[in-house]
């Protein structure tokens, strides 16, 4: 409305920072303590200096593909590459990280085990192995690692609504609008604009102690399309 301006405030790479959290991968931990492009990082790791710059989007897919469990096949169709090709790239990715498929791994064997598995804070997923065939138990193994990731990012996104919510209920200035995956989209008067979003930055970034800090992206604007 007049006189206020949109505010969305997303989480960098959430799942990325969660990995190397609980992976505790020395690389990738290293990586993001000194607030290093992570995928071009692991650009370079698979494919060296020199030719890290331009397959950086290619890293990128790995770096998010292997937490939706996605195998060669998979990767080879989104990168239009064979299955041959994709598979040594994530072979390479692995001995780059070499505590995260170890990690991801025993995720994998603790939910077949314990019908489980749980999120950063201790919310549980079910999974009955018992009755599975062979195509949804792939399905379960794969979504227990997805759900470490994606719900313990919930759980950290779901910490700031509440801490938000504490601090602002009373505060006719700003109003949380939308929760989008990672992203807080608010609507704050003009004259308090950068005091509030400096403020809700802090508590966001904040909310838990993380291994490797957390970090977000602030943008401003009129509309939630000058937003994206």
């Amino acid at each position: 409305k007049d006189g206020y301006k949109f505010v969305g405030i997303d989480y960098s790479q959430i799942e990325l920072r969660l990995l190397a959290h609980f992976s505790g991968d020395e690389a990738l931990v290293d990586a993001f303590k000194n607030d290093l492009d992570i995928h071009y990082q692991t650009a370079v790791k698979i494919f060296g200096e020199d030719e890290a710059k331009e397959k950086r989007s290619i890293a990128k897919s790995i770096n998010f593909g292997l937490l939706y469990g996605m195998g060669s096949k998979k990767l080879g169709d989104t990168l239009g590459i064979s299955s041959k090709e994709a598979k040594i790239y994530i072979d390479s990715y692995f001995q780059a990280f070499k505590s995260v498929k170890d990690y991801l791994k025993s995720l994998e064997e603790f939910s077949h085990v314990n019908g489980y598995i749980k999120t950063l804070l201790n919310r549980k997923r079910l999974f009955d192995f018992e009755t599975a065939n062979a195509m949804i138990k792939a399905a379960y193994l794969r979504e227990s690692v997805n759900t470490l990731f994606q719900g313990s990012a919930a759980d950290l996104i779901k910490l700031s609504m509440v801490e938000i919510y504490k601090k602002y209920k009373n505060n006719d200035n700003m109003k949380l609008l939308l929760q989008i995956h990672d992203e807080l989209i608010f609507e704050i008067k003009d004259e308090l604009l950068y005091e509030i979003t400096k403020d809700l930055k802090e508590i966001i970034e904040n909310i838990y102690s993380l291994r490797i800090p957390l970090k977000v992206t602030v943008l401003i604007g009129n509309s939630w399309q000058e937003l994206k």
